[in-house]
């Protein structure tokens, strides 16, 4: 009797014991210059830095592509751009996989209630969200625009306004309300908040602008120049498809590579406070909803996960913004918190498209079928796990002639993918990036392996720590007869990886 009471506790215990939950922040163009983790120490983070605290950090995470909707599609499919074939804003991975099971879909299927607010998927790629394949439809998908915004200027600090009035105020009461719905609903929950903020334009409450007064104690890039001896093929002639930057009714035409059409010193510090400024409001932000977590009695038994959709350089190189292979654009934050897991920090190298089948992974599923990443959780046991030697990014170039390529202003965009110019490979070793420009085959879209590429790099990341934004990639060493060996493996590693798709 005694042991069949028993048998029917441990029943009880167990049933019990609901699966973690899942709280994805999703945040656009965040670059990993964060204080906990990161070491970085210009940006006021509070929230990420606790949240960084508490998870694992990654700091060697990279993108699949430079630029919102193609990495999103990369990451929220789990399979890379080569497959989703999603490149640019025309495109989403469901006009090749109209049946893949996407990152939210996959938990909706598993029994989980799935709930999504903001800029999550690229808005339009796929259609509606992705409605109602990825999203259960206990309630709408809300991506709201905001009340507030800018005239002639990237940067609006705004005050006397609510901050449901901003985008992403709006979108995270939108989650608020999808987390008290879903804690009443009952069973495990699957929520994502995408951030728009630090994207362009930077509209916030002015608290946040007045975080970083005076705008002279702000640092300057230091190296405002494009790598020496980079092909011009390599570099991004605008920002955001702008060939202008504006702020407070000044406005300098967006830097080519060479360092004399740098922005004035003040007026480059003056866009790196808006972008800062802009970050504090969406850790300001994900603090609320981290609040709300724990205010519902549901954050010990959630994972937490943060990712930037893709890098953002703030003038090094004389590049503002993505669109690029370089280390800064490629470069994001990656952040996991799970229940049983123990706090640390990765310097292994770990890729966007990781993110699915680890969360998978965590919440106690089996891995996803047919998805390119990996599962991260081997190093979050144990940090000094290396699971990739190598990771792997792409980008695209559409100049009418290459040996002008600052004629594309459009990053290729709104061009069909049989018609782009070139494409550019990039792989990062614990050492190294290499990236080659290849011809582009628009018939089997891929780079034409039988022609000579358009240019080569080779960067040196010997010694990097990842703590120093200003240092690595300055020089371009393809040529030097002693890292002629370097080369010849990477070109090998590039054509292993994409020759064979």
């Amino acid at each position: 009797m005694k042991q069949t009471l028993a048998l029917l506790g441990a029943a009880a215990t167990a049933a019990a014991v609901q699966p973690p939950n899942v709280m994805m922040f999703i945040v656009d163009d965040l670059r990993p210059e964060i204080s906990q983790g990161y070491e970085q120490h210009h940006m006021k983070t509070p929230n990420i830095d606790q949240l960084a605290k508490e998870g694992t950090v990654f700091n060697r995470a990279f993108c699949q592509q430079a630029i919102c909707g193609p990495t999103r599609n990369s990451f929220m499919s789990g399979r890379r751009p080569q497959r989703t074939q999603s490149w640019n804003f025309i495109n989403s991975f469901r006009d090749v996989g109209p049946n893949w099971v996407a990152f939210p879909q996959y938990f909706k299927n598993n029994n989980y209630t799935t709930l999504g607010t903001g800029k999550t998927y690229h808005p339009g790629i796929p259609k509606n969200n992705d409605e109602p394949l990825s999203w259960s439809q206990d309630r709408p998908y809300v991506s709201q625009g905001g009340k507030v915004g800018c005239k002639n200027s990237e940067i609006c600090p705004i005050e006397g306004h609510n901050l449901t009035d901003f985008s992403d105020g709006a979108n995270l009461q939108a989650a608020l309300d999808d987390l008290d719905y879903m804690v009443k609903k009952g069973g495990p929950f699957f929520l994502a908040y995408g951030a728009h903020k630090p994207h362009l334009p930077w509209v916030v409450p002015k608290e946040h602008w007045d975080q970083y007064a005076p705008t002279e104690n702000i640092s300057l890039p230091l190296h405002e120049a494009a790598p020496e001896g980079m092909p011009p093929i390599a570099f991004t002639y605008e920002t955001d498809g702008k060939s202008q930057l504006a702020a407070f009714n000044v406005s300098y035409p967006v830097p080519y590579p060479a360092a004399s059409t740098a922005f004035p010193a003040n007026f480059t510090k003056t866009l790196r406070r808006g972008y800062y400024a802009a970050v504090s409001f969406t850790d300001s932000n994900i603090g609320l909803m981290m609040k709300a977590l724990k205010d519902h009695g549901v954050y010990d038994n959630t994972i937490i996960a943060l990712i930037g959709d893709h890098g953002w350089q703030l003038g090094e190189h004389n590049v503002w913004g993505k669109h690029t292979n370089f280390e800064l654009g490629t470069r994001v934050p990656l952040i996991i918190k799970a229940p049983g897991k123990t706090p640390g920090f990765s310097n292994s190298l770990v890729e966007s498209v990781d993110l699915y089948p680890t969360i998978a992974k965590l919440a106690g599923l089996p891995f996803p079928d047919d998805v390119d990443g990996v599962d991260l959780t081997p190093i979050m046991d144990d940090n000094s796990k290396v699971i990739n030697d190598a990771v792997f990014s792409e980008y695209p170039r559409c100049p009418p002639n290459v040996t002008e390529p600052w004629g594309d202003k459009t990053s290729c965009v709104h061009t069909a993918k049989q018609n782009f110019t070139v494409m550019g490979y990039s792989v990062r070793t614990d050492e190294w990036r290499y990236t080659t420009w290849m011809w582009w085959d628009g018939v089997n879209l891929v780079g034409d392996f039988s022609r000579p590429p358009v240019g080569e790099e080779l960067y040196s990341h010997a010694g990097d720590t990842e703590d120093d934004f200003n240092t690595f990639e300055n020089v371009n060493v393809v040529n030097v007869p002693a890292n002629q060996q370097v080369v010849k493996d990477m070109r090998s590693r590039v054509e292993k990886q994409w020759k064979k798709n």
